[in-house]
């Protein structure tokens, strides 16, 4: 048999059928650690030692496995809280500012008067103004010029009769329609 260098393996050398092989009693004994012994027809016959490929190779570092055991209890724990808040109840909606009421409440009576402006007298209901009522709005006619709204969603209640002047119970628009103003 021929010794052969683990490393030259891409392309082993595989004698001829005829000629004799190198004689394995000088290669065997003092063998490096990371070579095989190559057979007649390019077979592996020996592998290195597997005693000293262990020794080469330490094992995980001591902290290795108590922070693979913390991150793995951190993703359960994780993944548990996770569906918790998927598969419950939403969280209920913040309650509304005042502000945030009377600015509801006035692009309401913008819509109604929008469509008393385009046929003459005031809706009959909210719906044919454009405003749904399962939106937190209220709504009555006194009569074809004169109507009272209201509005109220998860928070304070807030009403306006037509009778009133816009400007004089809302303020003026720019200031009622400043998105994203706290007040």
């Amino acid at each position: 048999m021929k010794y052969q260098s683990q490393h030259d393996l891409i392309d082993p050398e595989v004698p001829p059928p005829e000629t004799e092989s190198e004689s394995e009693g000088d290669h065997s004994a003092g063998a490096a650690n990371d070579a095989y012994v190559i057979g007649e027809h390019g077979n592996t016959v020996q592998a290195p030692d597997a005693k000293s490929a262990a020794e080469a190779q330490p094992g995980p570092k001591p902290w290795v496995r108590p922070v693979g055991a913390l991150l793995g209890a951190v993703f359960v724990v994780m993944t548990v809280w996770n569906l918790s808040r998927l598969l419950g109840d939403p969280a209920p909606p913040p309650a509304p500012s005042p502000f945030q009421v009377k600015q509801a409440l006035y692009l309401g009576v913008m819509k109604i008067d929008a469509y008393r402006r385009v046929h003459g007298v005031t809706p009959g209901s909210l719906a044919e103004a454009g405003v749904l009522e399962t939106d937190g709005y209220a709504y009555r006619r006194l009569d074809p010029t004169r109507y009272v709204v209201s509005f109220q969603g998860n928070g304070p209640r807030l009403e306006y009769d037509s009778n009133l002047a816009k400007d004089r119970f809302f303020g003026s628009p720019q200031d009622i329609l400043s998105m994203g103003a706290s007040k």
